[in-house]
């Protein structure tokens, strides 16, 4: 049987339970393989955009207060990111309309499995937009969001703090991301660590 290529989903939801709801419901679905990211917030949502496209966003149309597809469609360099509007109660067809499909919470397991196979029927090419990282940057990116301080890092990796600092704002540079919090992200969306790897 072919090996079904990993789907990248976000969940942005402020709702612990139904951000919850969904992911365990996405992990279940028949043969498709994900990988789910919960945002809590819009800037979380932003710099994980920013750290690698996702193939699909799944949002709560009142996430941080009133969400707007088209304003992040502005703001993103790749037109390649699905946007589902989360449906606690019925979408009219404007704001429907916004979004490229909607999962309701009463849909079920065969409902939800036909829409996100149908959402990334068309093939993704890669991203190469962050592919200029070395390999010793990508190790520095490793540690830094499992928690070590830079000393730990120089330690580690037998180098001198001052290498150590040089090769994060050469990153930030490279990335355009100056927050822990970007940076965790991208390095889970571009798999230099795991999830579980890291101590939240």
């Amino acid at each position: 049987m072919a090996r079904e290529e990993k789907i990248h989903i976000v969940i942005a939801e402020s709702s612990p339970v139904l951000a919850a709801g969904f992911s365990q419901c996405l992990r279940r679905l028949p043969n498709i393989n994900v990988n789910i990211l919960e945002v809590k917030n819009p800037s979380d949502l932003y710099a994980c955009i920013k750290a690698g496209t996702p193939d699909i966003l799944l949002v709560n149309p009142t996430f941080g207060g009133s969400f707007n597809p088209a304003t992040l469609r502005t703001d993103m360099t790749s037109d390649e990111l699905k946007i589902v509007a989360i449906e606690v109660g019925k979408l009219n067809n404007h704001a429907a309309a916004l979004y490229d499909d909607t999962i309701s919470v009463i849909d079920d397991i065969d409902t939800i499995t036909k829409k996100v196979k149908s959402l990334c029927s068309s093939p993704r090419g890669q991203s190469e937009e962050k592919e200029s990282l070395s390999q010793r940057e990508k190790e520095i990116i490793s540690l830094v969001v499992k928690g070590l301080t830079n000393q730990e890092i120089a330690d580690k990796l037998f180098l001198s703090i001052h290498t150590v600092i040089t090769h994060r704002r050469n990153i930030a540079r490279k990335l355009e991301i100056h927050s822990a919090t970007g940076l965790t992200i991208y390095a889970i969306v571009n798999k230099i660590v795991d999830l579980s790897e890291i101590k939240l």
